[in-house]
């Protein structure tokens, strides 16, 4: 999958952008696969990055511990992953392999993520240079779940937000995109919003403001609680 600095695409991936002082090349990269597992029969993966700019391209790959708590995608450093080459130049046209392994395997299911940046360079035309950073899952024997075991709920808050939540009490992770979401809580929403994934035994959390779209009022009264939150009725407006 290309990705381009100018354009972030909803795949799991991250695209961290500066504004430019002025125009810059819209360089690409094409990054494959953009998920990335490992499993006990297979120990290692590869990932294919191919610079399709018209100069060479330094990129940094690492790899970041993914758990989430209280809603949120939490990552952190970890020294459990090898990723070779770290550090590498492609030339312009050119593809890089990097290679991804466990540094000692584990039956225990992991969940990572895998940090393919560019290494910013300098501008000698002046202004800032945009720089790529992709952000791609990396499983370790983590199997793929199902959406229909994820258990949905929403609240509003004292603020008169609403918050919708969906626990995932499978051992697999769980892809969402809008229309499962919506399927499942009678909610609409933007094709364009990536809702990510939920790992196993946790939860995932979205702000979707005061006023929430309704397409299946049923179904969204269905969802919603009032344990301790502050509980409304809404309409389909």
């Amino acid at each position: 999958m290309r990705f381009n600095r100018f354009l972030a695409i909803a795949c799991g991936a991250t695209l961290l952008l500066a504004v430019p002082a002025q125009p810059a090349p819209a360089g690409t990269l094409q990054v494959n696969p953009v998920l990335v597992e490992i499993s006990s029969g297979r120990r290692t993966a590869t990932v294919s990055v191919r610079n399709e700019e018209a100069v060479p391209v330094t990129i940094r790959a690492y790899a970041l511990a993914w758990r989430q708590a209280d809603g949120e995608d939490i990552y952190e450093e970890s020294a459990a992953v090898i990723v070779s080459p770290p550090i590498f130049t492609i030339p312009a046209g050119a593809t890089q392999l990097i290679r991804v392994g466990l540094r000692s395997p584990s039956p225990t299911a992991q969940a990572y993520r895998l940090i393919v940046e560019e290494v910013p360079q300098a501008n000698p035309a002046g202004g800032i240079r945009v720089a790529l950073r992709l952000n791609l899952p990396l499983y370790s024997t983590m199997r793929a779940g199902e959406a229909g075991a994820l258990r949905w709920s929403a609240w509003r808050q004292p603020d008169g937000g609403w918050t919708l939540e969906a626990a995932n009490p499978g051992p697999g992770y769980v892809r969402l995109n809008p229309a499962t979401a919506q399927g499942a809580t009678g909610l609409r929403f933007d094709d364009q919003l990536n809702f990510g994934t939920v790992l196993p035994g946790a939860v995932r959390r979205w702000q979707i403001g005061p006023r929430p779209q309704i397409g299946d009022s049923a179904r969204f009264q269905r969802i919603m609680r009032a344990d301790g939150h502050v509980a409304a009725q809404t309409g389909s407006d």
